[in-house]
């Protein structure tokens, strides 16, 4: 068995497995060598269809020559918090980006899946970016011809949203300042709550049909606080 943390040297790749899958791709698998960066792959011919290195210690998808075979990257649990730009250029086939379980933090460093337009899949689950409210959305506005997002198909209403939060039209600024914010299932935000917010509740309680209804407005006036 080779030895963890090994450089992807051209002897390496020459020697990892590499079969017809399942589906009839031409796969190289380099999975479990401990390598911290892609390099050496001009020694492939751009023979596969198929790489997978999960199971690595990478921080960045980068450093690819010219592959015009590639359709699927799989790379899994690494430490990978980087993408580099341009890479459609370089992988023009390129259709399934898997990067579950990587060190993926913000929108914005999700930002070069825009230059890879032939993308059909991507799986992200696993990176804290993940967590993030507009996350999806971000994602599916990246990539015009999406069809799966961490193995959930795209709906025609998230990529409507997609477009409103994002495209042309919208701010982009503004889905993007809270890069920082996760989004926690089941807890509702609130603010505090300004005249103009007393008002309506004060209203809205004289406009009450119940008492239900009646007890909820006045909890909010009490707390002053209303939801976001």
């Amino acid at each position: 068995r080779l030895l963890s943390g090994m450089r992807l040297t051209a002897e390496l790749i020459r020697n990892a497995p590499a079969y017809l899958n399942p589906l009839g791709e031409r796969e190289l698998n380099l999975r479990g060598f401990k390598i911290p960066l892609i390099e050496n792959l001009g020694v492939t011919q751009d023979h596969y269809q198929l790489l997978d290195f999960s199971d690595n210690e990478l921080e960045h998808i980068s450093n690819f020559p010219k592959l015009r075979r590639l359709e699927t990257i799989i790379a899994n649990n690494n430490k990978i918090s980087q993408l580099a730009r341009g890479l459609g250029q370089l992988l023009p086939k390129l259709e399934n980006l898997i990067l579950s379980n990587n060190k993926i933090q913000k929108l914005n460093e999700l930002s070069p899946l825009g230059d890879i337009p032939t993308l059909v899949r991507v799986s992200l689950t696993g990176n804290p970016v993940a967590k993030h409210r507009h996350y999806r959305y971000y994602v599916i506005h990246k990539c015009p011809k999406l069809k799966i997002l961490d193995f959930q198909k795209v709906l025609p209403k998230e990529r409507e949203a997609a477009k409103k939060l994002f495209g042309e039209e919208a701010k982009d600024s503004k889905a993007m300042e809270d890069d920082e914010e996760t989004f926690t299932p089941g807890v509702i935000k609130k603010r505090k709550m300004t005249p103009e917010d007393k008002e309506k509740i004060m209203k809205a309680i004289q406009k009450a049909t119940n008492l239900e209804e009646i007890e909820k407005l006045e909890q909010q006036l009490n707390a002053g606080e209303v939801p976001v």
